[in-house]
C-alpha cells in the first residue's frame, strides 16, 4: 500500500468534507434568520443535490480522463472558489445565485469523493482496501458531523464572513495537500449514459430502494429538523446545529461498525433489508401521532431522530453491501454510476419535499412524508435475492 498517497487523498477529503457540512449550516441559518420560507431554502439546497445526480454519473469518466489528482484538486479548487466568492460578498447573494453556488459546491464534494476514494483503492492492497475505505467513509461522516456543529456555532458566536474566511483556509490546506501527491492516468471507471441502467433487476431494484431510503431522511431531516429546533422555545442556532451534528455523526459511525458486526454471518437479504426499513417508518408514524397530539419537546425530538438515525443507518450499510455483492457476482462495476446517482436523486427529492412540505404541514408534514417514502423502499428491498456466502467486512459507500 501506498501510504504517503493514500494519507493525502484522506486528508483532502476530508478537509473538503468539514467545510461542506459547514457551509450548509451557514447558508441555511443565514436565510432563515433574513426571513427566507423552508421552501427557498429546499430551493436553495436542490442546487447541490441536483449537482451530485449529474457528478455520479459522469465524475468517473472525467477522472479517467485528467487523472485521479487532478480530478480531486479541481473538486477542491472549486470549493475554494466558491466559499471566496462567499466571503468577498457582505451578505449572502439572492436565491437563484445561491443555488448555482451550491450546485457548484456540490459538484466540488462529488469530484472530491471521486477522486480521493479512487486514489484510495489504487493505491491500497486488496487485502487491506475493505478496512481503509471504512476508515475513510467513517472519517468523512463523522467530519461532516462536525461540520454542521463548526457552522453553527461559528456562525452563531463570530458571524457569516469570518467563518467563511476560515473555510477558504482549511479547504486551500486541503487543495495543497491534493496537488502535492503523485499522479495517477486511467484508474478511474467510465460511466456512461447508455449503460445507465443494469441490465440485472436486483441492481436496479436496490437502486429504487436506495433513491426513496434516503429521500425518506432527508423529507425530515434535511430542512425541516434543523428548522423545528432553531425555532423551538430555549432552543437556537447552534443547538439545532449539534443536533445535525449528532446524528451524522452516529449514523456514520454505525453504518462502519454493522459489516463488523455481521462479518462471518450470512450475507442479508431482502426481507431483512425490508424489516430494518420498517423500522423507521414505524418510528416517523409515532412522531406524527405524538406531535399531532400535543407536540414533543425537543428532547423527545432528538431521541426519536436517534432511532431513526440508527436504523436508517443499518438499512443503509446493508444496502452498500448489497450493491457491492450484486456488482461483483455479475461482474458490472459500472451499476456503482447507478447506485450513487440513485443516492442523489432521493436526496433531491428528500430536500425539495422537506421544505415543501414544513411549509405547508410543519413538522408533522415533513414526517409523513418520511414513513411514506420508506414503503417503495420496504417493497423494492423484499425481493432482493441473499447473496452467497456470509457477510464479509465492508464500509458504506455513502
Amino acid at each position: 500500500m501506498n501510504t504517503n498517497a493514500t494519507t493525502r487523498s484522506a486528508v483532502a477529503y476530508s478537509l473538503l468534507t468539514l467545510s461542506d457540512g459547514a457551509l450548509r449550516m451557514l447558508v441555511m441559518f443565514h436565510l432563515a434568520t433574513v426571513g427566507y420560507s423552508a421552501l427557498d431554502l429546499a430551493f436553495v439546497f436542490a442546487g447541490y443535490e441536483l449537482a451530485g445526480v449529474f457528478t455520479n454519473l459522469y465524475g468517473g469518466r472525467l477522472a479517467s480522463r485528467i487523472g485521479l489528482r487532478n480530478t480531486m484538486s479541481l473538486g477542491l479548487s472549486l470549493q475554494v472558489a466558491v466559499l471566496s466568492v462567499l466571503a468577498l460578498t457582505p451578505t449572502l447573494p439572492g436565491v437563484w445565485f445561491l443555488c448555482i453556488l451550491q450546485g457548484l459546491s456540490g459538484v466540488a464534494k462529488d469530484l472530491t469523493k471521486v477522486g480521493a476514494k479512487s486514489s484510495v483503492a489504487t493505491h491500497t492492497s486488496g487485502g487491506q482496501l475493505f478496512a481503509i475505505i471504512a476508515l475513510v467513509t467513517g472519517a468523512k461522516n463523522t467530519l461532516k458531523g462536525i461540520g454542521f456543529f463548526l457552522g453553527a456555532v461559528l456562525f452563531w458566536s463570530v458571524g457569516l464572513q469570518p467563518t467563511l474566511i476560515s473555510l477558504v483556509v482549511i479547504v486551500s490546506v486541503g487543495m495543497i495537500v491534493s496537488v502535492t501527491q503523485p499522479q495517477d492516468r486511467g484508474e478511474a471507471p467510465e460511466t456512461k449514459f447508455r449503460s445507465l441502467l443494469s441490465q440485472i433487476p436486483q441492481i436496479n431494484l436496490l437502486a429504487v430502494a436506495r433513491l426513496f431510503l434516503f429521500g425518506s431522511r432527508d423529507i425530515w431531516l434535511a430542512i425541516g429538523m434543523p428548522l423545528f429546533f432553531a425555532a423551538a422555545p430555549g432552543w437556537g442556532f447552534w443547538q439545532s446545529g449539534a443536533v445535525m451534528a449528532g446524528y451524522t455523526i452516529m449514523y456514520g459511525v454505525i453504518q462502519a461498525a454493522t459489516p463488523r458486526l455481521l462479518h462471518g454471518r450470512p450475507a442479508p437479504g431482502g426481507i431483512i433489508t425490508a424489516l430494518v426499513t420498517t423500522i423507521p417508518a414505524i418510528v416517523c408514524i409515532g412522531v406524527a401521532v405524538l406531535e399531532w397530539r400535543g407536540g414533543l419537546p425537543p428532547w423527545g425530538m432528538v431521541i426519536m431522530i436517534g432511532i431513526y438515525s440508527s436504523c436508517f443507518a443499518v438499512a443503509s450499510a446493508i444496502h452498500s453491501y448489497l450493491i457491492a455483492a450484486y456488482a461483483q457476482a455479475a461482474n458490472v462495476s459500472k451499476n456503482i454510476g447507478l447506485y450513487y446517482s440513485a443516492n442523489a436523486v432521493g436526496r433531491l427529492c428528500g430536500v425539495l419535499l422537506s421544505g415543501y412540505c414544513y411549509v405547508e404541514w410543519g413538522i408533522i408534514g415533513c414526517v409523513l412524508g418520511a414513513a411514506l417514502f420508506c414503503i417503495p423502499a420496504i417493497v423494492c428491498a423484499l425481493p432482493l435475492p441473499r447473496p452467497a456466502g456470509t457477510m464479509q467486512i465492508s464500509g458504506s459507500t455513502e
